[in-house]
């Protein structure tokens, strides 16, 4: 079905293995333990999609950009409530450095790669892709703000403690020169893995949303 190495094709059997046994064990078995395996599994996540790029001098500059872009970013938004609205980390994340957990930079550069990556194929002109790859952006983050409260990763000081339309517009707007970067410079990223990770944690999302 699929013209990829066999790396790849582990690779695949690992993000499904972890999607499904971790919605399983959320919202079925152990909660607790598996939510606070979080920082573990998006860590694997980034590995498994950079893993043959590193020796890629481009590449690993867009990593660096986009991991200090999004924390700069986060860093600004958690401590003064300007870009996202005013919301706070839980401690699912892990360790913090000025209240954002450091993975969440790298959750900003996993997002990024593979909305930009998929995007990058559809045959379009170059800005209608970054559009498509923000829209993609904002459609995961759609499915897991009402998530990341009830597993503790950060909560909105919000009515309902939900996630205001600004955030979702600031989002799009922080991760705009990042998606023109990726695109207009041409970065390719594996699409069998980048399409996958984001099919993935489409579904995972959405059964923590609908079952739990």
């Amino acid at each position: 079905m699929f013209k990829s190495s066999r790396s790849t094709f582990f690779a695949l059997v690992t993000i499904w293995a972890f999607q499904i046994f971790g919605a399983i064990g959320i919202l079925f078995w152990d909660r607790e333990w598996f939510i606070n395996m979080t920082p573990f599994t998006l860590l694997l996540y980034f590995i498994i999609l950079y893993n043959r790029d590193l020796g890629n001098h481009k590449k690993v500059f867009f990593l660096l950009l986009t991991f200090t872009w999004g924390i700069f970013s986060e860093i600004i938004g958690v401590n003064t409530g300007l870009i996202f609205g005013s919301y706070e980390y839980g401690k699912t994340l892990g360790f913090q450095v000025l209240n954002v957990p450091l993975v969440i930079g790298i959750n900003w550069v996993v997002t990024t790669v593979i909305c930009g990556t998929i995007a990058s194929q559809v045959k379009v002109q170059a800005p209608l892709q970054i559009l498509i790859a923000i829209t993609l952006m904002l459609i995961l983050d759609g499915l897991i703000e009402p998530v990341a409260p009830k597993i503790d990763m950060w909560k909105f000081n919000h009515e309902g403690g939900m996630a205001p339309l600004s955030n979702y517009i600031s989002w799009g707007l922080v991760a705009l020169p990042l998606q023109s970067y990726l695109i207009l410079k041409n970065l390719r990223f594996d699409i069998y893995i980048s399409s996958n990770l984001y099919l993935s944690q489409l579904l995972f999302f959405a059964a923590l949303n609908f079952l739990n």
